[in-house]
C-alpha cells in the first residue's frame, strides 16, 4: 500500500510573550535601611527559546508566557528576538 499524502514540515519557533524577570538578592546590616535593587530582565519578550519542524500547530499548546510562530525562512535562531505582526495568529 502506498501512502499518497506526504507530510509537509515547516520551521516553527517558540518565543516568549512575557519577559522572565528576577530580583537579585541583597544584604544589609541590622538597623540600616536596605536599598532594594531593581528587578532584572533575564529573558525579554520576543526571545526565541526553541525551534521545531512541525506539520502544523493542531493539537499543540504553548506553555503560559510562550507562543509558536511560523518561521518558514528560518530567520530566527534561538536567542534572537522575534516581533510578531499585529495580527498574529500564533497560539499562546
Amino acid at each position: 500500500m502506498t501512502d499518497t499524502a506526504t507530510a509537509t514540515y515547516q520551521n516553527y519557533i517558540l518565543y516568549r510573550t512575557k519577559a522572565l524577570m528576577f530580583q537579585p538578592s541583597y544584604n544589609y546590616l541590622s538597623g540600616d535601611t536596605p536599598v532594594i535593587p531593581a528587578a532584572t530582565t533575564a529573558s525579554p519578550v520576543g526571545e526565541v527559546v526553541g525551534t521545531q519542524s512541525l506539520t502544523g500547530l493542531t493539537g499543540i499548546t504553548a506553555p503560559d508566557g510562550f507562543a509558536f510562530a511560523l518561521d518558514a525562512d528560518g530567520k530566527y535562531p534561538v536567542g534572537s528576538i522575534y516581533t510578531p505582526p499585529a495580527t498574529s495568529s500564533a497560539t499562546s
